[in-house]
């Protein structure tokens, strides 16, 4: 289940329930494609995303701040669209790795933290 929610009141904006594969578009259940959907409702408005860390990437933080939506998330290191030179050598806390603003968190600098 995929749900949108605002999240002092608990008011759901969207709600999904997955299914399985969409029959006619491959793309419409990609981790892309669900977020850009399912924000839809709220982009250019100034509201601010908190994104589980299945969800989060470069990409769709960039795509998201361009429609005037912040987002914050943990990010995997291991997606695609990560780069790898931010995942690169010892890490060292607290410290930004790119532009995006991936940042390793104390006190282990093995959780990460990716925001438009």
């Amino acid at each position: 289940m995929f749900e949108l929610c605002e999240a002092k009141s608990g008011y759901v904006y969207n709600l999904d329930v997955y299914t399985g594969a969409h029959p006619t578009n491959s793309e419409h259940n990609t981790v892309f494609s669900v977020v850009d959907r399912f924000c839809d409702k709220i982009k250019d408005k100034g509201h601010c995303v908190y994104i589980d860390r299945w969800f989060s990437s470069p990409k769709i933080f960039d795509h998201l701040s361009g429609c005037k939506t912040k987002a914050v998330g943990r990010v995997m290191s291991n997606r695609k669209e990560m780069p790898k030179q931010a995942f690169s050598g010892k890490l060292k806390k607290a410290k930004k790795y790119h532009a995006n603003g991936i940042t390793s968190w104390p006190p282990s600098g093995k959780t990460f933290m990716s925001f438009s």
